[in-house]
């Protein structure tokens, strides 16, 4: 983690956190928010934000999960599925009209491409997948090199790496189909690689090389690691290296 995102200001916090100014000043008058002056100003380590905002009951906001040192835990809650997250909300009235429900599609973000998926929320956007999703692959932007989660060749998330390499922007990632990114001429090994390790098949090779698609319809060629997850149960960390 680089110096830059060690420690936040006043204003880092209150940008962040959606609060005033003056909100975040409070907290540090009170000594509920720790920090130490920095020349004129007073700055909070991020571990002591995101300390703080666990135990005052308030969301973590994305941004600092990706530059701390680790995952914090999250507290255990019972999986809803979106249409029970959004019940008692104005847009879940059209939820029982969505393909989501219909279909009881478990990972809704996997779905946002089809013609009857109701919600109206851009899912980079969504407190839903903030909540359940966002956390458990926080760690994927801690890598230094292109990595994405996947599960059913849908990706779950992707670092800024990846996203280059994808010639697309990190949002777009969420529920994006691997075929989206993959070269047509890898597009089927990959298939057939990714069904023989969900059967435990041990002669598939965990590196092997691909083709990535350019803007140009050209290849990018590249090694690709792949490895189980234990949580989320089901997905796998794609790790790209050029091999040029």
């Amino acid at each position: 983690m680089s110096q830059k995102f060690q420690t936040l200001s006043v204003l880092d916090i209150a940008e962040i956190c959606g609060v005033a100014r003056s909100t975040v000043s409070y907290w540090i008058a009170k000594k509920s928010l720790p920090a130490h002056r920095s020349g004129k100003k007073f700055v909070v380590s991020i571990d002591e934000l995101v300390l703080f905002l666990k135990s005052e009951g308030q969301p973590v906001p994305q941004i600092l999960l990706e530059h701390v040192g680790g995952v914090y835990p999250q507290p255990f809650r019972p999986l809803k599925r979106c249409w029970e997250y959004w019940a008692n909300e104005p847009h879940g009235t059209k939820c029982e009209e969505c393909a989501v429900f219909i279909h009881q599609i478990a990972e809704c973000f996997t779905d946002k491409d089809n013609q009857k998926h109701q919600c109206p929320i851009n899912c980079h956007e969504c407190q839903y997948f903030g909540e359940y999703y966002g956390p458990r692959v926080a760690f994927i932007h801690q890598i230094d090199k292109p990595a994405a989660v996947y599960k059913d060749l849908y990706v779950w998330s992707g670092n800024k790496g990846w996203a280059d390499l994808c010639g697309v922007d990190v949002k777009q990632l969420i529920g994006a189909g691997i075929e989206e990114f993959l070269h047509p001429d890898s597009l089927k090994m990959f298939i057939s690689y990714n069904k023989r390790r969900q059967q435990g098949d041990p002669s598939v090779p965990g590196r092997h090389e691909v083709f990535f698609g350019d803007e140009s319809g050209g290849k990018i060629e590249v090694y690709l690691s792949i490895s189980p997850l234990i949580e989320p149960s089901g997905t796998w960390l794609a790790v790209a290296e050029r091999t040029g």
